[in-house]
């Protein structure tokens, strides 16, 4: 048979090509098997292994006795994961967002074909019957305070993901978030699991619990006061701090309007911020402790020197700086105690520029504390370089400078602890806290320090500050009234004022030290009437808690030869037993005059101790007879109306007679009689 030669060629031809298509083949084989195996290994476990993270417990935050201001809850969040149809996405829609919002969440579920959120860590999610066809549940922890609006600025708050964003949260974030882990599970073709449980790759690491030097009780107390004030006076806003000299704990801390933390995104970024840490401030009178101190330290003053006030006015560059009430020659205690502007502005003048901006800085203004507050301000404080020609006049005073509340409770601190500034601090030891206390650096000596305490002791026991004293307690402090800025510094608006106070207390070796600061007050503005009673409330219902250390405690008088002004301890007020105890205590013999209850007045020294009784009901808002004795009439006047009593005058000049006698505890609008040396012409 003859072979067609183009049907051997066409068979040679197929030939060959099969040979290649083979080779082609082989090739593609072993290249998938030597060289791309890995790749399209891992394409696969993509496709068929998913994995997950396995959510770390966030650690919780408890106060100083152990009580949760922070934990987690179970909550549950709602999502889908695949492909659904117009009918199924519009349930969803309506189901999972408000009416209003129905279009929206459509349009986001129709551009997405992959994994979405319909609802993350809610409490009240619908019950099994009621979720849409199509929609997947699963249960994460929710960050939740159960003390609600407690401490709310200061705890601060945390994302969807539990990562701290504000606050304490955020400033220990790393040692509360843990370690999140990872489990592994397959899924067919169509994304459904296969089998019941998955892999545990890695296991999750819980955060650690944290412990702050907060007490929650103490925190309540400093709210409920503050709100009380700033409601009473229809001030804008208020703030104040509660802390321990000794060792710059504080141990509340509180921002009014007050904020809850379990619904933040309902409030305003502003009530959010701890403004005791974020804000700054004109502190006005309570910044006259810097040139008292500094004057002291550097021994151009001492407590006793007298200095001419000008009867009220002086001049500096640009204009007058005047007192509010007239004074000629008061000591360097009297100043303060009368809160007299004129006699620290020549304070200040001796010690020069370069003097008082030395101790601006060592009591550690113009700069962050070393608490670590996320947020924290440095407040404004100028370089003398930068300073007009009356800047060491009115920063002297406390106008020109701007503090952080954070900044003032540190400095006062370093003089009621003997001269040493502090680093503040939020939590206990073993919580990122190094030790029991942590020294910056010493602002002055142990003996300046004694020496000013006793001065705002005065200011207490006979100044602008008897409305802080504390029945049984030797009390020092400084109120401030200061004038705020215009919007944009175009001076001050004579409208309106910061209220302020700062004390301590027992004065002697203090446990406790508060700062008040109640912002645009209306009527009244002075913080002697606006923020000063608030320190005495706060300190009277701490003082009475069973668990207090310094229950019916009275600090005795020291044998300090340096200072012999030192006021005897106050008991009007106390019980008769409680008030004999606590003299016995310390070594007091004390006689007791009157069948009453409760002491009324009082004469007390080491040699003759008398206690008054009465068994007159005292009423909830008695106030004690401030010392006016020696002072000028017009100056006497001023304290006792302070104080909410009516004065009968008799005579003129300086007083050498008062009745009701100083001290004694009488009702709000009670007359004191006033006897005057008549003036000699």
């Amino acid at each position: 048979m003859r072979v067609d030669a183009k049907h051997i060629s066409r068979q040679k031809a197929i030939s060959l090509l099969g040979v290649a298509l083979a080779l082609v083949l082989t090739a593609r084989l072993v290249s998938l098997q030597f060289w791309s195996g890995e790749i399209y290994s891992a394409r696969a476990k993509s496709q068929h292994v998913k994995s997950s993270v396995l959510q770390a417990g966030r650690g919780r935050i408890l106060d100083r006795q152990g009580r949760v201001l922070a934990t987690n809850l179970e909550a549950e969040s709602f999502f889908i994961n695949r492909i659904l149809d117009s009918k199924d996405l519009r349930a969803i829609a309506v189901r999972f967002s408000p009416r209003s919002d129905e279009d929206k969440l459509l349009k986001r579920l129709r551009e997405k074909h992959s994994f979405v959120w319909l609802a993350r860590k809610v409490f009240d999610g619908p019950s099994d019957e009621k979720v849409p066809k199509g929609v997947g549940r699963m249960v994460e922890m929710r960050r939740s305070y159960p003390m609600g609006v407690l401490a709310g600025q200061v705890l601060g708050y945390t994302d969807i993901d539990n990562l701290g964003i504000e606050g304490v949260e955020r400033a220990f974030n790393s040692h509360l978030v843990g370690s999140p882990g990872e489990m592994e599970y397959r899924v067919d073709a169509r994304g459904k699991v296969l089998g019941a449980l998955g892999t545990i790759m890695t296991l999750p690491e819980d955060g650690k619990d944290l412990v702050l030097t907060l007490d929650a009780d103490f925190q309540s107390i400093l709210e409920e006061e503050l709100s009380a004030a700033v409601s009473e006076f229809e001030a804008e806003s208020g703030m104040a701090i509660l802390t321990s000299p000794q060792s710059g704990e504080i141990l509340a801390m509180a921002n009014i309007p007050l904020y809850d933390p379990n619904a933040f995104g309902k409030f305003a970024a502003g009530m959010r911020r701890n403004r005791t840490v974020t804000d700054h401030f004109e502190p006005g009178s309570t910044f006259k402790l810097v040139a008292i101190s500094g004057a002291i330290e550097e021994s151009i003053y001492s407590p006793d020197d007298r200095i001419f006030c000008e009867n009220g006015s002086i001049e500096v560059a640009g204009g007058t700086i005047r007192d509010t009430h007239p004074n000629g020659w008061l000591t360097v205690n009297e100043i303060m105690s009368q809160s007299s502007n004129i006699g620290v502005v020549k304070i200040a003048r001796e010690i020069g520029q370069a003097g008082l901006f030395k101790y601006v800085r060592l009591f550690g203004f113009g700069s962050e504390t070393a608490g670590g507050f996320p947020g924290e301000s440095p407040g404004d404080v100028r370089h003398p370089s930068k300073w007009s020609r009356r800047s060491l006049e009115t920063i002297s005073i406390g106008q020109e400078i701007g503090v952080t509340a954070l900044q003032m409770v540190a400095a006062y601190g370093a003089v009621a602890n003997g001269g040493e500034l502090l680093a503040p601090r939020i939590t206990m030891p073993g919580n990122g806290a190094s030790g029991p206390r942590e020294v910056v650096r010493r602002v002055v000596s142990e003996e300046t320090a004694t020496y000013v305490s006793h001065i705002l002791e005065s200011v207490v026991s006979d100044g602008t500050g008897s409305n802080a004293s504390v029945p049984g307690y030797r009390v020092a402090g400084k109120t401030g009234t200061a004038q705020k800025a215009k919007p944009g510094g175009a001076g001050y608006d004579p409208q309106k004022y910061v209220s302020s106070f700062i004390g301590f207390l027992p004065v002697g070796y203090p446990e406790f030290l508060c700062l008040v600061v109640v912002d645009s007050p209306k009527g009244i503005h002075w913080g002697s009437q606006v923020a000063a009673p608030v320190f005495s409330r706060v300190m009277n219902r701490i003082l009475s808690l069973r668990k207090t250390p310094m229950r019916h405690r009275v600090a005795q008088r020291e044998d300090d030869t340096r200072y012999s002004s030192a006021p005897d301890p106050i008991l009007t007020g106390l019980n008769r037993r409680t008030a004999k105890r606590v003299l016995d205590r310390h070594g007091y013999d004390a006689k007791v005059v009157g069948t009453g209850k409760r002491v009324v007045a009082q004469t007390v020294d080491r040699n003759s101790t008398r206690l008054r009784v009465s068994d007159a009901t005292l009423k909830s808002k008695w106030v004690q007879t401030p010392n006016v004795l020696g002072f000028p009439l017009r100056q006497a006047i001023y304290q006792l109306t302070a104080a909410g009593l009516n004065v009968k005058t008799s005579g003129s000049g300086e007083v050498i007679g008062q009745t009701p006698a100083p001290g004694t505890a009488v009702g709000p609008g009670t007359v004191c009689k006033v006897t005057c040396a008549s003036e000699k012409g």
